[in-house]
């Protein structure tokens, strides 16, 4: 909490205006965290919302000068706790600079400012006859600048990578005020350290991105979707190397167990997508390569081979191939709504990273360790198995108080994070490590790796000035 809270006050309206900062309680509330909830208190002193670049070095500077630390703020999708603000710090939120800045189709690139979302870079690239490939449920409302922040994957990392993958330049206000640029427009340029891929997965404790350009490229003619019924998780694996080593250009190959599918139906009061139930299900989309109906049913026909070769293996139960886009939306559905099914239950979340080999052996070894250690606690699991990148769901009991569960669950991390390790792992594959995993970074970085971090945020913000606490 800053020391003279009035003058602070004084200090940022006179950076953006009166009009652009908010001090009331329920409007900090909802400014000062993201989503999640991880039993820290939210107490944010105030929020503030620049329109431009310059507003932005003005409250940096006015925040230095008065000692009060920043938490830059975005879409608030996070789910590790990085956009939120426990100890009186302004929320520096970039909703407001939102603008498509430029479209370059020959190039294929976008320049556009922080609080874009992703949908609308998305649409904006579409109307140009090009793709921003990065993609994932919450892309109606993340913002560009948190999605570089965090390192965001989704669904596409398959076939496409992940954001820091579509990063050509960016400009950054630094904690001294200063304004960074760090290339733009030039494909190639190798010049020394690459000091964009400091700021990008950096969750906001390096500076502020205040604008982004971006790679687009052509998007594929068309794709093909299909949902399988798969018997357990070593069949997911075999589905997947199966399709993996075929001609199809694989884009997602998404899965989920049976347990999130019966939340999704309860949620929407859906019907089941096959007769009998199973205890895995894999999503599956491949791109049709080139335009035109022979190229797609070239496509189709090979899907159905493979499928069909893959449930004379044992390898899959079932499978239904969408044959309109409006049927494939329906089949993706059954994925992206899953986090929306589970959200009335708190659940606690580990997004982890394993390699794909190994996933089949670390879920035989979680399920029933959960089982053992916290019993009566519903453990379900879904994620982009195609990268190796899991979400382990713990859903709160109805009854249970939410810090009586959150006590439970937090006690089982070291566990967890522990056989993630001893498989390989990462602790966070694409959310973050913000405050959620603040304490178990070390499962995943050696103390070196972590000293050499500490460096570098000492040069580059030696006042701990953006967002204190995250990280490390």
């Amino acid at each position: 909490m800053p020391a003279d809270l009035a003058q602070l006050r004084a200090a940022l309206v006179a950076a953006v205006g009166d009009d652009r900062l908010v001090d009331d309680p329920a409007d900090l509330s909802f400014y000062g965290a993201d989503r999640c909830r991880g039993g820290w208190p939210v107490r944010p002193s105030l929020a503030v919302f620049p329109r431009t670049v310059a507003e932005v070095q003005a409250v940096v500077r006015a925040c230095a000068a008065h000692g009060a630390p920043i938490v830059p703020s975005g879409g608030r999708t996070g789910l590790a706790g990085a956009a939120t603000a426990t100890a009186g710090e302004v929320v520096l939120s970039l909703e407001r600079m939102h603008r498509i800045l430029e479209l370059d189709p020959a190039a294929r690139t976008l320049r556009c400012e922080p609080g874009a979302t992703l949908q609308a870079v998305q649409e904006a690239a579409a109307a140009a006859g090009l793709l921003y490939p990065v993609d994932y449920a919450s892309k109606g409302t993340a913002q560009i600048g948190g999605s570089l922040a965090t390192n965001a994957g989704g669904v596409k990392v398959l076939r496409y990578g992940l954001t820091r993958d579509w990063v050509l330049g960016l400009k950054v206000v630094l904690a001294s005020g200063e304004l960074l640029d760090l290339g733009g427009a030039l494909v190639k340029n190798n010049t020394g350290y690459d000091l964009r891929q400091l700021f990008i997965g950096s969750e906001g404790t390096l500076g502020v991105i205040v604008e982004v350009t971006l790679k687009l490229c052509r998007p594929p003619a068309g794709a093909l979707v299909a949902l399988c019924a798969v018997p357990s998780d070593t069949h997911v694996l075999a589905l997947f190397a199966r399709l993996r080593a075929s001609s199809l250009a694989l884009s997602a190959f998404e899965c989920f167990d049976d347990g999130c599918l019966a939340h999704v139906l309860a949620h929407r009061r859906g019907d089941p997508p096959f007769t009998a139930p199973s205890p895995r299900y894999a999503l599956v989309e491949v791109e049709v390569p080139v335009p035109g109906d022979a190229a797609l049913e070239h496509t189709r026909d090979e899907l159905s081979l493979r499928l069909a070769d893959a449930q004379e293996a044992g390898e899959i139960d079932d499978a239904v191939l969408a044959g309109t886009a409006a049927q494939a939306r329906a089949l993706w559905a059954y994925r992206e709504d899953i986090s929306e099914s589970l959200h009335r239950h708190t659940p606690h979340k580990a997004d982890i990273a394993l390699p794909v080999a190994r996933v089949g052996e670390f879920l035989a070894a979680w399920r029933p360790l959960v089982a053992a250690r916290l019993p009566g606690i519903e453990a379900l699991n879904f994620g982009h198995v195609g990268d190796g990148n899991l979400h382990l769901n713990l859903l709160r009991p109805e009854g249970m108080a939410l810090p009586a569960f959150l006590d439970r669950v937090h006690a089982f991390d070291a566990e967890l994070y522990a056989l993630v390790q001893a498989h390989a792992g990462s602790i966070s594959a694409e959310h973050g490590v913000g405050l959620l995993k603040r304490d178990h970074l070390h499962f995943t970085r050696t103390p070196t790796e972590v000293a050499l971090m500490r460096g570098i945020k000492a040069v580059l913000d030696p006042t701990g000035l953006f967002n204190p606490g995250k990280l490390f």
